[in-house]
């Protein structure tokens, strides 16, 4: 994809979604974005009345006693937004790394974000649809941060997350090393099987094994060395 293309698809998105932006990392990475300490006045706050109905909904007044608000912050906004899309095979796609004050996501695959940004801006919009979905999503909050912390703690986590790094990983079965066009033919399904030690296995099995040891080359920082688990159900084929 053409450097031109892409901010000119980034600035058409930003202009058509605000308060939502996308960011281009220009390491193969982009983030969807709602800053909720940052929005201006034409926006702050916004869609607050869906997290005031779940305050209410469990007994909790809508502003602390510091006049701050008890709900909405951007891990509630991340909570709403899986909720909103727990349906949908490609949330499994989408890294988050919110903080109290903005909701943030990120993914490889620019379309992606472009899809989910403005499908999400149209159902947080609708306060009526938006109320239970909020309320839903805080309650799923807790099993979906584990399902998060999981995924980070295995290859196609640490893939995604580091979208531009070559990786050397140690396997049971072997050595390997993914270059970030592998690692996207890998993730994007593209690639459906991967050879280590001349012997072919499923893409999948070595995008779940579990992560023992991480390291990042002292010299350069896009290089990473892994070393992984036995997945506990093997599929392979001899060449």
């Amino acid at each position: 994809m053409k450097a031109v293309n892409i901010r000119q698809r980034i600035d058409k998105f930003n202009q058509e979604s605000p308060p939502f932006y996308i960011v281009d990392h220009e390491d193969g990475s982009y983030s969807l974005c709602l800053p909720l300490d940052m929005l201006g006045d034409e926006y702050y706050p916004y869609c607050q009345d869906a997290f005031d109905a779940y305050a209410a909904e469990i007994g909790e007044p809508a502003y602390s006693k510091n006049g701050l608000k008890t709900h909405g912050s951007g891990y509630e906004w991340e909570a709403a937004f899986r909720e909103a899309f727990k349906d949908d095979p490609n949330i499994s796609k989408i890294l988050f790394d919110c903080e109290m004050g903005g909701f943030f996501c990120y993914a490889n695959d620019l379309t992606l974000l472009e899809d989910f940004g403005s499908r999400f801006k149209d159902i947080c919009e609708d306060t009526e649809g938006f109320i239970p979905i909020v309320s839903a999503g805080i309650k799923n909050a807790e099993a979906w941060e584990a399902e998060q912390e999981a995924l980070m703690r295995t290859v196609k986590g640490q893939l995604m997350q580091k979208p531009s790094a070559i990786f050397d990983i140690m396997t049971p079965d072997g050595n390997v090393r993914l270059t970030p066009e592998d690692s996207k033919e890998l993730l994007d399904g593209s690639r459906q099987f991967i050879t280590i030690n001349g012997v072919i296995h499923a893409s999948y099995e070595l995008l779940n094994q579990e992560i023992t040891d991480m390291q990042t080359d002292l010299f350069d920082q896009n290089l990473v060395r892994l070393k992984t688990e036995e997945p506990e159900e093997t599929m392979t084929m001899s060449m």
